[in-house]
C-alpha cells in the first residue's frame, strides 16, 4: 500500500460562537461590511462540525485554526476565541490545532499573561498576528512582547492580512479585496525581515499568501537587496543588479538567510498550481506549507482535492511536496 501524504492546512478561519457575538465594528473596520459581502462563509465560520466534514471530504488531515484578521474586535475577543479553540481541540485532538489571539493594543501585560494561558493551559501553539491596524505595522515595537514570548515558547507566529477596507488604492476595482491585500502581506514581509528579524533573529514566523506573491517578487528584492553594512562597491550602491551578480557578490546568500525561520503558505491563489510550482522553485519545499483560506476561498471540496492531487502530480522530487503538503507544519506545531 502506498504512503498516505499527511495533509495540513495552515489556514482555516473558525470564531466560536461566543467569541462571534463580540465580532462587532471595531475603532479601525466595520465588521458589518464583510458579513454583508460574505454571506456564507460567515455562516461556516462558526460551524466547526461543518468544517470537519468539509476537512473529510477534502482529503485534509489536520487543520490550523486561526481567525487573526478579527482580534481588532479587542482583548475580551480574543479571550473567547481562544477558550473556544482549546474546546475545540480537546474535542477533535488530533484533527485540529489553534493559535492564540492577542490585542496589539492591550495595556498592562495582558498579551503576555494571555499567551501563556494559551499555551500552558489551554494547549494552543502558535500566535495568530495582523500584517497592521490603521496605527500599527509589523515592525511596531508595540509587537514587541508578543515577539517575545514567540520566542520564549520557540513557536511560531502567524502573519494574515488585514480586512480593512479603504487600502492601497481603496475600494475601486475592489483592489483593496485583491491586489492591495497583497501588496500589504509583501509590505509586512519587508518589514519583517529588516525591522523585527534583526532584533529577535530566532523568531520563526509564517506569512499568509505565499508573502503576497513572493515567488515573482523575491527576484525583485534579490535584485534591489542592498543592506548597509554590506561591502559592495560604492558604484553599485543604489542600483539593482541581476540576481546573478547580486549571486556572485553574495547578497543572494545574505538574503536567503534571512529567510531561515520564515514560511509562507498556499492560501490567497484559488488553488492555482503554476503559482504552487513557482513556490517550490523560488522559495524552497523548506519553507512552504499548505493552505485553503476555508470558507472565504477554497469551500467546495472537489477543488480543494484537484489542488492537492495536483500538487502531488507535480514534477517534483516527493519529499519536497511532502514538506509543503503537511511535514513542515508537522515540525513547527510540534505535531
Amino acid at each position: 500500500m502506498a504512503k498516505q501524504t499527511l495533509v495540513i492546512d495552515m489556514q482555516q478561519h473558525y470564531v466560536p460562537p461566543k467569541a462571534y457575538e463580540l465580532v462587532k465594528k471595531s475603532t479601525e473596520y466595520d465588521h458589518a461590511v464583510g458579513m454583508k459581502r460574505l454571506p456564507r462563509a460567515y455562516e461556516l465560520i462558526v460551524d466547526i462540525e461543518g468544517n470537519l466534514r468539509w476537512m473529510d471530504d477534502s482529503g485534509i488531515d489536520i487543520g490550523i485554526l486561526s481567525t487573526a484578521a478579527l482580534a481588532a474586535s479587542g482583548y475580551d475577543f480574543c479571550r473567547l476565541c481562544n477558550d473556544g479553540y482549546a474546546e475545540v481541540i480537546r474535542k477533535y485532538p488530533d484533527r485540529f490545532r489553534g493559535l492564540i489571539h492577542v490585542y496589539p493594543f492591550d495595556a498592562d501585560g495582558r498579551n503576555q499573561d494571555e499567551i501563556k494561558r494559551g499555551v500552558e493551559e489551554l494547549g494552543l501553539w502558535g500566535i495568530g498576528v495582523v500584517t497592521s491596524t490603521e496605527s500599527m505595522t509589523m515592525d511596531s515595537t508595540l509587537m514587541d512582547p508578543i515577539y517575545e514570548m514567540a520566542v520564549q515558547y520557540d513557536m511560531p507566529i502567524y502573519i494574515h492580512p488585514t480586512i480593512r477596507r479603504g487600502l492601497w488604492g481603496g475600494g475601486k476595482y475592489d483592489l483593496d479585496l485583491t491586489l492591495a491585500r497583497e501588496y500589504e502581506i509583501a509590505k509586512s514581509f519587508a518589514e519583517t525581515i529588516y525591522g523585527v528579524l534583526p532584533r529577535f533573529p530566532d523568531l520563526k514566523v509564517i506569512i499568509a499568501h505565499f508573502g503576497g506573491g513572493l515567488p515573482t517578487l523575491k527576484g525583485r528584492l534579490l535584485a534591489w537587496h542592498q543592506p548597509k553594512d554590506f561591502p559592495l562597491p560604492q558604484a553599485d550602491r543604489g542600483h539593482g543588479l541581476a540576481v546573478e551578480e547580486a549571486r556572485d557578490i553574495g547578497l543572494v546568500d545574505d538574503f536567503e538567510s534571512l529567510l531561515r525561520n520564515m514560511f509562507f503558505d498556499s492560501a490567497g491563489f484559488g488553488g492555482w498550481l503554476p503559482v504552487m510550482k513557482a513556490a517550490l522553485e523560488t522559495l524552497g519545499s523548506d519553507h512552504i506549507c499548505f493552505g485553503s483560506d476555508y470558507p472565504y476561498e477554497l469551500r467546495d471540496p472537489k477543488y480543494v482535492k484537484e489542488t492537492i492531487e495536483g500538487i502531488k502530480a507535480l514534477d517534483f522530487p516527493s519529499e519536497d511536496k511532502e514538506r509543503f503538503l503537511g511535514l513542515n507544519l508537522k515540525g513547527l506545531f510540534r505535531i
